[in-house]
């Protein structure tokens, strides 16, 4: 054990000799190499320069540590170019800096089409900067329009594609006289389609349209014809033709636009008693086919850019899904299905979501309703907007899911619902569906469209009772904290009485019992402010007390025996009143036996008196005991 130690001893020290000499072997040879590299010694990067004729790089300057500082320079295309200099020559960054500019601004006289335009460029950018100012005296206004007008005349053609002297052109447009509008007008007027597809000339085109005279409006759209359709796959011209179209064009510019879609022939003559795709097919019995195909044709490109937005587009969507064949409709809804939530604020778009919803699968339904999620509650307060959610609540079998990604959303903002017509369109909707009390018959042909579609398998009067249950607890809980005014709110009476005949929970004893305090109030004839003085609350009332029929057969909590206890000996004054006597009627109408034993224990003493009284209620009330 020994020798072998003394051995293993004996080769460690070898090593260490060994190293020893390697290290000093390094040191002379940093030391030698540190006189040759005298003021490099914090250079670390490699310098690289590209072989003649190649694209791979190569060391510039030998081995690594021996490369020189290089200094950048840019060529005439604003490369940078690595080129080597002197050991102890230094970066003139300022230099660089300014032949950067210089080359910067190069490009600037290049793009503006040469020097001249270049400088005229930068004086009337100065005067613009002036123009544009809010506070600028009318005087001075005037006075710079001229200076402007008279400098740029006859070079707009040369400046309006810049991106920053169309700026000065607009505003001269927004700012001047009639007079300079025209004459830029005039000067431009054989370019308008050249105009409409630049990214910058564009907002000139839309000036015209805002500020412009009629006649040149017209003058506009005009120029659009027969390349509608070619402008609308256009990223940058849609725009302008979306403005023509949406805000300035009459019905029969309209008319011509929308023709355009419907194929080659109608492109070139146009007919002027069509006014949409219904109108085509009704004149054109014999040409369906061939329409539907050329607007399906000539919608595919704008589906496929994801130009959703535009008010025409949604026009010609529905006017396609609702015409063309049951087969060639999942294929523009399974492109749409998840990109409805921009187009639902218009009318023709939420009627394109209204049809994708009707005609969709269940999983196409899913995905649209999945895509409008943490938007329900600005939906739900929109005009159009809510439509789509009337129509989902039609046509969704799946009650749970709408729970889940619809209705909890919606019922988490219930008091937000109560300040829009539309978010109370919501409400009375989920209480009262296609009640006409609520509803415009023209909103109910709209919805009575989606009725029948093949997939929709519920009934819908389960469908409905699933809905009202899922939302039950939220509307009791938002007319519980809202029964101090809402009784004799007439936006809400009428609400609250369909509210509580088909909603049940915890709350509805609790509101039956506040409501029946209201109505405990001795009534003197004459004196305002008693729920019998007052039409719309006694109306609800009165509807209150006739659903406890229905409610009785259900096993509800009933509100005729709560009022009675409540009012107590005080009932007996409402014989004195019509509208006491109805209600009364009304008890013993609710066939509950209790409710009629205790009417009729009330009243049968007071028959005398009853008998004098000539109001209608009286006779009737005295027919029921």
């Amino acid at each position: 054990m020994g020798i072998k130690g003394t051995d293993n001893n004996h080769v460690k020290s070898k090593k260490r000799d060994s190293s020893g000499d390697d290290n000093d072997e390094i040191k002379k040879f940093k030391k030698m190499k540190g006189e040759e590299l005298v003021g490099f010694e914090k250079t670390k990067k490699r310098s690289f320069k590209k072989k003649d004729g190649g694209g791979k790089m190569e060391k510039k300057g030998g081995s690594f540590g021996q490369g020189k500082p290089s200094k950048g320079k840019f060529d005439k295309h604003n490369k940078m170019q690595v080129v080597k200099k002197d050991d102890n020559e230094k970066v003139d960054w300022k230099k660089m800096k300014e032949e950067k500019k210089e080359l910067k601004q190069k490009r600037k006289v290049k793009t503006q089409g040469g020097s001249e335009n270049f400088e005229l460029g930068v004086t009337a950018k100065k005067i613009w900067e002036e123009l544009r100012q809010e506070k600028i005296k009318p005087e001075r206004k005037e006075e710079l329009c001229s200076q402007l007008h008279k400098m740029l005349k006859g070079k707009f053609k040369g400046l309006i594609f810049a991106h920053d002297t169309v700026r000065v052109i607009e505003c001269l447009v927004a700012n001047g006289s009639q007079e300079y509008q025209t004459a830029i007008y005039e000067e431009l007027k054989g370019d308008l389609l050249l105009l409409a597809k630049n990214k910058y000339s564009r907002f000139f085109v839309l000036k015209l349209l805002r500020y412009g005279p009629r006649d040149q409006k017209d003058a506009i759209i005009l120029a659009f014809k027969g390349k509608v359709v070619e402008l609308m796959k256009h990223k940058v011209a849609c725009e302008v033709v979306e403005l023509a179209y949406n805000d300035w064009a009459n019905a029969k510019q309209r008319s011509m636009m929308i023709q355009e879609f419907f194929g080659p022939h109608f492109r070139l003559f146009h007919e002027d008693d069509l006014h949409n795709l219904d109108d085509a097919l009704k004149k054109h019995p014999e040409r369906r086919e061939t329409i539907l195909a050329d607007m399906r044709l000539a919608l595919q490109p704008i589906l496929d850019k994801g130009v959703f937005t535009n008010t025409m587009v949604h026009t010609l969507l529905k006017d396609y899904l609702t015409h063309c064949k049951t087969e060639d409709r999942p294929a523009i809804i399974e492109i749409l299905k998840e990109a409805l939530l921009p187009i639902i604020h218009s009318r023709d778009g939420a009627r394109v979501a209204m049809l994708c919803l009707w005609h969709g699968t269940a999983k196409d339904r899913k995905a649209t309703l999945k895509s409008f999620k943490t938007h329900y509650m600005k939906i739900a307060q929109e005009e159009f907007g809510s439509m789509v959610l009337l129509a989902a609540f039609d046509c969704v079998d799946d009650t749970q899911f709408l729970k889940k990604a619809v209705l909890n959303e919606v019922m988490e903002g219930i008091e937000s619902l109560t300040a829009t017509d539309s978010g109370r369109r919501i409400l009375r909707y989920l209480v009262a569906p296609r009640s006409p009390s609520y509803f415009q018959p023209g909103v109910l042909a709209v919805l009575e469209q989606g009725d029948g579609n093949v997939h929709s398998k519920k009934d819908a009067p389960i469908r409905r009772a699933e809905i009202q249950a899922a939302v039950s607890d939220n509307i009791l809980k938002l007319i519980e904290d809202n029964i101090e005014h809402w009784p004799k709110n007439t936006n809400w009476t009428l609400f609250m009485g369909d509210a509580l005949k088909t909603c049940n929970g915890t709350a509805l004893e609790v509101i039956f019992k506040k409501l029946a305090t209201i109505c405990a109030e001795p009534y003197v004839p004459g004196v305002d402010g008693h729920f019998l003085e007052i039409a719309h609350t006694n109306k609800m009332i009165s509807y209150i007390i006739k659903s406890d029929k229905d409610r009785n057969a259900v096993n509800w909590p009933l509100f005729s025996p709560i009022l009675l206890h409540t009012v107590g000996e005080e009932a007996a004054g409402w014989i004195n009143s019509n509208r006491g006597c109805f209600l009364l009627v009304i008890m013993i109408e609710t066939e509950v036996p209790s409710v009629v034993e205790k009417v009729k224990e009330i009243v049968t003493p007071l028959k005398g008196k009853l008998k004098s009284q000539k109001f209608k209620g009286a006779q009737i009330l005295m027919k029921k005991l």
